[in-house]
């Protein structure tokens, strides 16, 4: 099979830095295929959202936004086509979660580890310290925490999510699926969660299933209103598609999943690679930035 790969950097209403993060998206894909050209698929995915991460414009790694209480929690997740999965949900102080993930699934009888434990699971790896704050989040999370500083905690929790719903534009995370020339399949997602999370929330980047889905029929990352991707499993849903489907590409499978998250009333994007190499993306927003290589 000839190798394919497509990545993604998130859904979005707005096109503010879109000439940015497109050019770091183009970057990591192009990395991505380089490896997946001499490695199998979720070495390309690790490489291409490692790079993703390591971009100031893109909600992951070093371009994660600070949450309420300034201090900056990662999720993401990986999968391979043997149903073989790790992930880490609310990382601290690493540059690479989606490493950390990988390490999960590959040196632990776990899937997901969270918070604190997946911290010291990291730095205990060796994976180094690494402050993933960046001055332009910092200056953001300032401003935005001017507006609630009179509030109380659960005022401020309210009044975050008013603002949010009001001027949210990017809606963060990034992603990546790949098929090497053996026809396997990998698929992963890395976020820095919602603008101003609340510490705590958890959406669909780290869950199996939600944010990422893989099997033999096919590997899926998703992007958008976290809550909602999740009440509807909406990764195992577009690979089930193609599961009982058995003449739909991902393109269908894609357009299938956007149509799940319409309904009701959520924003958001997919990427996906069905067992033929077929390439898939969908989205119902204003864009969604991404590049694929077939």
């Amino acid at each position: 099979m000839k190798p394919k790969i497509i990545v993604h950097g998130g859904a979005s209403r707005s096109r503010e830095n879109e000439s940015e993060r497109q050019k770091d998206v183009i970057n990591a894909c192009k990395i991505g295929y380089d490896v997946l050209l001499k490695k199998d698929a979720v070495e390309a995915v690790e490489i291409a959202i490692r790079n993703l991460e390591a971009s100031a414009h893109l909600n992951a790694g070093v371009g994660s936004y600070l949450q309420l209480d300034g201090r900056v929690r990662m999720d993401a997740s990986i999968m391979k086509d043997d149903l073989s999965a790790g992930a880490v949900i609310g990382i601290e102080d690493v540059e690479h979660p989606i490493s950390v993930a990988r390490r999960v699934m590959e040196s632990t009888q776990h899937v997901i580890l969270s918070g604190p434990l997946a911290t010291e699971f990291a730095h205990s790896e060796g994976f180094p310290r690494y402050d993933p704050r960046t001055r332009p989040k910092i200056t953001l999370w300032m401003e935005i925490m001017d507006e609630f500083r009179q509030k109380t905690t659960y005022e401020q929790i309210f009044h975050v999510d008013k603002y949010l719903k009001a001027k949210r534009n990017i809606l963060g995370t990034v992603g990546c699926v790949a098929v090497d020339a053996n026809g396997n399949i990998a698929a992963g997602t890395s976020t820095g969660g919602l603008k101003m999370n609340v510490p705590g929330r958890v959406g669909d980047s780290g869950i199996i299933g939600a944010g990422t889905y893989c099997s033999k029929y096919g590997g899926v990352s998703c992007t958008g209103h976290g809550e909602k991707i999740l009440i509807l499993v909406l990764g195992k849903q577009v690979v089930n598609y193609l599961k009982h489907n058995t003449s739909a590409n991902a393109m269908e499978a894609a357009n299938y999943g956007i149509e799940e998250l319409s309904s009701i009333s959520a924003d958001g994007g997919l990427i996906c690679i069905d067992q033929n190499g077929s390439i898939g993306y969908a989205y119902n927003t204003g864009a969604m930035t991404m590049h694929y290589i077939e």
